[in-house]
């Protein structure tokens, strides 16, 4: 069995951050998302930039959205 790699483990300056689609308009709610060239996936909020964000490893967002996506059928893709 491998090793769990951290999916905090990257340089912040490599993010490459944009706006959930599921957000609303440009009034300081909304929830942005960076994904790295791995599958990682950070989640953060653009009013707080500087607040700790949530990482996923790419299984850990996989489970994530499915599980989303089972409660609530908007959020389907």
């Amino acid at each position: 069995m491998s090793e769990k790699r951290d999916p905090y483990d990257h340089d912040p300056a490599t993010a490459d951050w944009f706006k959930s689609p599921f957000s609303g308009d440009d009034n300081g709610d909304c929830v942005i998302i960076a994904r790295f060239d791995n599958g990682d996936v950070w989640l953060g909020d653009d009013k707080n930039p500087g607040r700790p964000h949530l990482a996923f490893d790419q299984a850990e967002w996989a489970a994530f959205i499915q599980a989303i996506e089972a409660r609530d059928p908007r959020f389907t893709a």
